[in-house]
């Protein structure tokens, strides 16, 4: 079973929310790119993803991992070039959303949970974050 923040269950994610056509429906509006961060994995490291959209699906994503802290902890976000948003949480805080304890949009109040980006932007693609969310809280794992 894949532990979450790996490139294993990344992949299975992606191919659930691509075939899942109620999500592509609520997703329709996520154009761009997405990247989140989960720093001090169990593995020690810091995991970096960047997601590419284009109507709600997936059409692709990189895959960066480096022993924590990573040099792209550094890395500058400016958003359109670099994606709509880059989120970063350590990972506690992602294996608290994955299984429900929090949900993404209390996650926006604490400080474990960054977003860079427009928010303005932002806004009208929760209901894709939620759906995505949603769709891979279900899926089983490792912590």
């Amino acid at each position: 079973m894949a532990r979450l923040f790996t490139r294993e269950l990344t992949q299975q994610g992606i191919d659930v929310c691509n075939a899942d056509l109620e999500h592509l429906k609520r997703a329709e509006l996520l154009d761009g790119g997405v990247i989140l961060r989960a720093l001090g994995t169990p593995d020690g490291t810091d995991v970096q993803i960047k997601y590419s959209f284009s109507k709600g699906r997936c059409t692709g994503f990189s895959f960066d991992e480096a022993a924590s802290p990573a040099p792209f902890r550094s890395a500058p976000f400016v958003v359109l070039k670099d994606g709509l948003a880059r989120i970063t949480a350590d990972y506690q805080t992602w294996v608290k959303l994955d299984k429900g304890e929090i949900e993404p949009t209390d996650a926006l109040e604490s400080p474990d949970y960054k977003v860079d980006g427009n928010m303005m932007l932002l806004m009208p693609l929760m209901q894709a974050v939620n759906s995505w969310t949603a769709k891979i809280r279900e899926m089983p794992k490792e912590y």
